[in-house]
């Protein structure tokens, strides 16, 4: 059996053996018991272990420290990237709101398309309007009615009438001529409205006012008067019931259904003139929405008829002079176009080329009227020119003479 050896004996005899130099000789010794192992290594080693339980716990202070400020730089860096995210995605959605306003709404410096929209229903309703005033709707004075609903009257009937009308529209002139009789109440504050072209294009009025687009009620009197002056229905009355029987009879009034036809013709662009100055319902809605651009409102305060000013509605002929003059006489509005870009702009362009094409109808029309009523004279030469030459040779196949040639 192997001696025991005191654990004491054992680390002092290693630790000697280590402590020796090299070349010292080893010598087999045993050792019960050291004091200075007991009362210096020992209580050193112990020290020792201690200081490295001091310097291990803080090392793990410190790497514990460490771990948590990672984690606080990792929470910092990982808000900064979100905010980042969120500000790049709130640009992002700015720009596209932009595009968006841009592409799809109208600012408040473009009118919206309704008001270039109710031009159709408007022409339409000056058409309709034609042709009530041509049946005596629409007129207020008696005496005017009455010439424009009565059959046709005997010339001089109709020169008496003529007179009469006349005579509320006393001029200057007339009043010093015919002051205190039948055919001159007093000096009248449209005078001469019956007898001038201007009643029709300015509408009635003292002299030197501005032109009126839109006539009120007494202006439309003048303007039918007007009309009834300058295309008169007094070739010949109107047959009565007894006096239609006879052939002679027949034939006059076939005449007079020939003249009537070429006397409408020729009162027809007057009427027309007039029913495109009447104010429309359908003009009202449009108007408003309009306006409620401010340089629309600014070129409307400016030129707008005092008719219009009063009821809100324009005429047909108002509302197109409206439509073009606030666009081109109106400095306001290429402030305007200035400010527009992108879709605004080429929307704002799409209208414009729209309310040319508009009017160049408007004109094609006119064209068309006009042509009409240039055939009509053409007829009504050419019937002038043959109509004696014809007689001649109708007279000559009566009597049985021919002509050898």
């Amino acid at each position: 059996m192997h001696a025991y050896i005191p654990r004491k004996t054992l680390a002092a005899a290693v630790v000697y053996i280590i402590l020796q130099p090299l070349q010292a000789q080893a010598y087999p010794v045993e050792v019960i018991t050291s004091v200075p192992i007991d009362t210096s290594v020992v209580p050193a080693l112990a020290g020792i272990s201690g200081e490295l339980g001091t310097a291990n716990s803080t090392l793990y202070q410190v790497g514990t420290a460490i771990n948590q400020n990672g984690g606080k730089i990792a929470a910092e860096v990982e808000q900064a990237a979100q905010a980042q995210r969120d500000q790049d995605i709130f640009a992002r959605q700015s720009e596209r709101l932009e595009a968006a306003r841009q592409s799809y709404t109208v600012p408040d410096s473009i009118c919206s398309e309704s008001a270039s929209g109710a031009a159709s229903s408007i022409s339409s309703a000056a058409r309709a309007t034609q042709g009530a005033l041509g049946g005596g709707s629409g007129i207020s004075d008696a005496q005017i009615k009455q010439a424009v609903t009565d059959p046709s009257l005997a010339s001089d009937t109709a020169q008496y009438r003529a007179a009469a009308i006349h005579a509320g529209y006393c001029d200057a002139t007339d009043m010093a001529t015919y002051a205190g009789t039948a055919v001159c109440k007093g000096l009248s504050t449209m005078p001469g409205a019956d007898i001038q072209l201007a009643t029709l294009i300015d509408g009635a009025g003292k002299p030197g006012k501005a032109p009126d687009l839109t006539f009120n009620q007494q202006q439309t009197d003048a303007a039918v008067a007007y009309a009834l002056n300058s295309s008169t229905r007094a070739a010949g009355r109107q047959l009565g019931k007894g006096e239609v029987k006879s052939a002679t009879g027949q034939q006059y009034t076939g005449l007079m259904t020939r003249y009537n036809a070429i006397n409408d013709a020729g009162r027809e662009p007057m009427l027309s003139m007039i029913a495109q100055s009447q104010p429309q319902e359908a003009t009202r809605a449009a108007l408003k929405e309009a306006l409620n651009t401010p340089s629309a409102k600014a070129y409307y305060d400016e030129t707008a008829s005092p008719q219009s000013r009063k009821t809100g509605l324009m005429s047909a002929r108002e509302f197109e002079q409206f439509e073009v003059g606030r666009r081109y006489a109106n400095t306001a509005y290429l402030t305007d176009l200035q400010a527009m870009s992108g879709d605004n702009l080429t929307r704002e362009s799409v209208r414009v080329q729209s309310l040319q094409n508009w009017l160049l109808l408007g004109i094609k029309q006119q064209l068309q009227k006009t042509a009409l009523l240039q055939g009509q004279q053409l007829s009504l030469s050419a019937t002038e020119a043959y109509r004696p030459q014809l007689q001649a040779k109708l007279r000559e196949v009566s009597a049985g003479v021919t002509r050898n040639e």
